[in-house]
């Protein structure tokens, strides 16, 4: 067989260039098309994740209000009850101002139980209206509360939680959140997921992917949440993965 003649062997490495170029060109494109899909996730998570647990905050708050509705009727407390109906009829017309009046006059005049859902139910609103640091004010002046019932005082953790997500300190959400983690507390798997994702703000998706192998481990987490933990577990499990191999 004669040698390669210059021209050839010239256009054998160019060809050799461009399939390296290309490969090269791939690779990167599929790295890019991870850290899309990864973002993506993320935002799917902040987006609808974070309004699940907004959501599962607002149905324990409209239970919370039904008991103690009833059990201000029962003691003849009918003013309360009703200046509380009318702020949940005010939300259901999207007439916030209306409601956030209502609830104010409650969370100064109303006793203990109206007090408590007042504050929550107000610190709801104005987080949904982005104001933050007007809705952690009554968060917070739940917690102090001396006659705010445990159950309540956890829900303010949680909300809490939920309004400083974006700026808190991850390792304070997590001592916020580490008591309502306990197995068999109602709140367990809202407090795992938040820690979670203080813990992947935090630079350690290892462990934001091993609290929500928590929820998954639970036979009892609905289908719905599953999906959206097992997703989002996927994509702290690969940062993991990538922290540890770089």
């Amino acid at each position: 067989m004669s040698p390669k003649s210059p021209e050839l062997y010239k256009q054998a490495e160019e060809k050799r260039r461009l399939e390296q170029e290309a490969a090269a060109q791939n690779s990167l494109f599929r790295e890019v098309d991870d850290d899309l899909r990864h973002d993506r996730m993320l935002s799917l998570w902040k987006r609808y994740g974070l309004w699940m647990i907004g959501a599962a905050v607002a149905v324990v708050l409209a239970v919370a209000g039904y008991q103690v509705h009833k059990y201000m009727q029962e003691s003849e407390r009918a003013e309360q009850a009703a200046a509380f109906d009318a702020a949940e009829a005010a939300l259901a017309a999207s007439d916030p101002a209306k409601a956030i009046g209502l609830l104010s006059g409650l969370e100064t005049k109303g006793n203990a139980g109206y007090r408590t859902l007042a504050r929550l139910q107000h610190a709801a609103l104005l987080l949904d209206q982005g104001k933050h640091e007007e809705a952690r004010a009554l968060i917070r002046a739940v917690g102090k509360d001396a006659g705010t019932l445990p159950a309540y005082r956890d829900l303010a953790v949680v909300q809490d939680a939920l309004a400083g997500m974006d700026g808190d300190d991850p390792k304070a959400l997590e001592a916020a959140l580490a008591p309502l983690t306990a197995a068999g507390h109602p709140w367990r798997h809202v407090a795992l997921q938040l820690s979670a994702l203080a813990m992947a703000r935090g630079g350690e998706p290892g462990r934001a992917a091993d609290a929500l192998k928590e929820i998954l481990d639970d036979p009892d987490t609905p289908p719905d949440q599953r999906a959206m933990t097992e997703a989002l577990r996927t994509v702290f499990a690969r940062d993991a993965a990538a922290k540890q191999g770089g």
